[in-house]
Formats: structure tokens, sequence, C-alpha cells
């Protein structure tokens, strides 16, 4: 039996990820009981994903619901839904954490103690990025935050010491950042692709009279304010454009600007991204070079599975999908909408868009079987 554990995320949040996992651990894995411990609303949205794939023999044992604040109470609550769920899995073949977080962090450490004879997989999101020290020193000022992330990483320090532990990234990159984090943790990470259950029978966008560009909630409300820079840079240069453009929000509003239409789906339903990404030519994801770093973005993963190729600046992340094709990638913001530009005033070429589709769905395959291999190489 393979225990699979979400206690922070719900409903739609990581229901592609989490059912990525899910699917790909039942390919190199297919005669292991795999049993998902989530909350009953992101129970729904995965059966959902994995019954579209013929993927049925997941068992669900639902929580009693998520915790994501590190509060004392949280933490104590969270402890006792802990012990319920390892009562189930004291002879399993491994455990699978999908989401460490501050407030299940030390639980966490101290069930893999407890359980030394279980190995344990612990899968990491955008919070391993505050331990680097660019984004450590904004903590410095908050008190409290500053002690949420000294707690963090001392559990996540004492975790990696354990022989039983393996700490699963979602980027490479970590490699360049050696000297940034612990010799323990450097030397316990394993890293996988961000898990999708890819589909292979996506169309390209209908012809249109209109370049759409998408662009998905949290771009937009990124700090950096690269989305409006980007946009404010295309109205400036609208002398130079000779094709109809629109930058397509979702679920989210900037305020008005020229050549900008929003979207708005209050259910947030994965149908809901779906259709939003199939409105959409190519898919805008802004982040600089300090974002994305130890983790990666699930926007890019998003509009890769739906064979979208996407506009992005210096974000490491984005690093092996450009080189695969997936897309573009320039430093600075002109310099990307220039190349935003350059696909307007070029989108007649058929050719050119169809190249970048076919590029994504191969990368697609690749990605996919690194995964699979990737899993047996870490559970054996």
């Amino acid at each position: 039996m393979i225990a699979v554990i979400e206690t922070i995320t719900g409903g739609i949040s990581h229901e592609a990820f989490n059912a990525g996992m899910l699917y790909q651990l039942h390919n190199v894995y297919p005669n292991e009981e795999i049993i998902y411990f989530c909350e009953k609303e992101q129970a729904k949205c995965v059966k959902r994903i994995l019954a579209i794939h013929g993927c049925k023999n997941i068992r669900f044992s639902t929580i009693n619901r998520i915790y994501v604040e590190c509060t004392n109470e949280n933490i104590v609550d969270n402890k006792q839904e802990y012990i319920h769920i390892f009562k189930k899995c004291l002879h399993a073949k491994f455990v699978l954490i999908l989401t460490m977080d501050t407030v299940n962090s030390g639980l966490v450490k101290n069930f893999m103690k407890k359980f030394y004879y279980l190995k344990f997989g612990v899968c990491i999101h955008g919070c391993i990025e505050n331990i680097l020290p660019q984004n450590e020193a904004k903590f410095c000022k908050n008190h409290q935050k500053k002690r949420e992330l000294d707690y963090f990483k001392k559990n996540l320090d004492d975790m990696t010491k354990l022989p039983n532990c393996n700490i699963i990234l979602y980027s490479d990159v970590y490699k360049k950042y050696k000297n940034c984090i612990s010799q323990s943790l450097y030397a316990n990470i394993k890293v996988l692709n961000l898990p999708y259950v890819f589909t292979y029978d996506k169309k390209e966008p209908a012809k249109s009279n209109i370049f759409r560009i998408g662009i998905m909630p949290s771009s937009a409300a990124a700090e950096d304010k690269n989305c409006i820079k980007i946009i404010q840079y295309m109205s400036k240069q609208k002398n130079r454009i000779f094709y109809p453009y629109k930058f397509l929000i979702f679920n989210y509003n900037i305020g008005c600007y020229e050549n900008v239409n929003y979207i708005n789906k209050p259910g947030k339903k994965r149908s809901d991204i779906e259709y939003f990404m199939k409105l959409c030519h190519w898919i805008l994801i802004p982040y600089d070079k300090s974002k994305y770093i130890l983790s990666s973005s699930g926007v890019m993963f998003d509009s890769i599975e739906e064979e979208r190729p996407f506009f992005a600046l210096d974000s490491k992340c984005f690093t092996k999908a450009i080189e695969a094709g997936c897309g573009i990638r320039e430093t600075t913001i002109d310099a990307l909408g220039e190349r935003i530009i350059e696909e307007i005033n070029g989108q007649d070429s058929g050719e050119r868009y169809s190249q970048y589709s076919k590029n994504i769905r191969n990368y697609k395959k690749r990605i996919e079987k690194e995964n699979l291999k990737g899993l047996a190489e870490i559970f054996g």
C-alpha cells in the first residue's frame, strides 16, 4: 500500500498536480493499492480528473478540513488528523506528503522519526523559496512571520538528517544555490517535474481576428506589477502593432487599461481554467529572476497541458521548457514587449505556431517519462 497525504490544500487548489502525482504513482506501481488522504472537495476534484483518464482504482479517505494558517490550534488539530491517518499507514510501502508548509512541518518531522521504518517523500511548493537569503530578509520586521520561518527551517533541517526522508522539489535550479541552503537539505533533495495528468488531443486555437494573450490571477496579482508594465509598454508601442490584440485576465482585476478584457468565473472550477486557456493564443507569465528558484510555476504547467506557448521573464524555472521550444523568454520588460509585438505582427504564420504546439506536446511526453523514472528511483 502507498499512502498519499494532503492536509494543506483543498478544493481545486493543486488538484491538477495532486491528481498528476496519483496518476504517475499508479503507472509506476500498478499492483500497489494507493490511498489518498485529503479534504472531501479535493477528493471530488481529483476523482473527476482521474476518471477522465481511466484511473479509477485510487482509494480516497477524507479528512475533516485543511490546515493552512500556522496557529497552535491548527497544529493541534492537524496532529489529531495525522494520528488518525497514520493508523492506516503502518504497513505502507512508503508515505508521500504532497504539500509540506510551516503548519505541518513539525508533525511531518515527528511522524518521520516515530515511523522510522517507513520511507517518506515530502513535496514542498512555494514556501521553500522563503529559506533563500534574499527572501528571508523580508521577514525580519515581522516577528511572527520570522518565528514561523525559523520553525519551518529547523523542522526541515532536522528531517533531512533522517535516513527515511526524501525532500522532493519541482525545480533543479537549487544546484546553483548550494551556498544558500543547509548541507543536509542540499544532499537530500530529489527533483521531479511538477506532476500532471497530460492529455495529447489538444487543438490549436481557432483562427481569430484578435491575438489573445492570457494572464492568470497569480501573475496579475504579483507584487512586481510586471503584467501592468508589459500592458503599458504595448500601449506605448501601439502604432507599431499591425494586428488587433487583447490581454485576457482570468479572475483578477488590475483596473482599466487599453486592450484588456476580464474573464470572471466565480466557481473557479478546473473546467473554467481549461475554458480560459482555450480562449488564448499565448499565456503571459512575467516572473522575474527572483521568483520560482526552488519551486515551479503551476501556470506554466497549465499552459503546457493546454499546449499554449508562453511569454516569460527571467525566472529560472522556465529554462527547461524554453530550451524545449515551449515559449519565449526575455530578461527585461522592453525586450519581452518587443517579442510579443513580433508574434502579434507575424501571427498569420501558422507554421510557426504549429511548431510551438509540436514542441510542447513532445515536452509533455518527455517530462512525464522523466517523472515515472524519478519516482521509481526515489521509492524503489
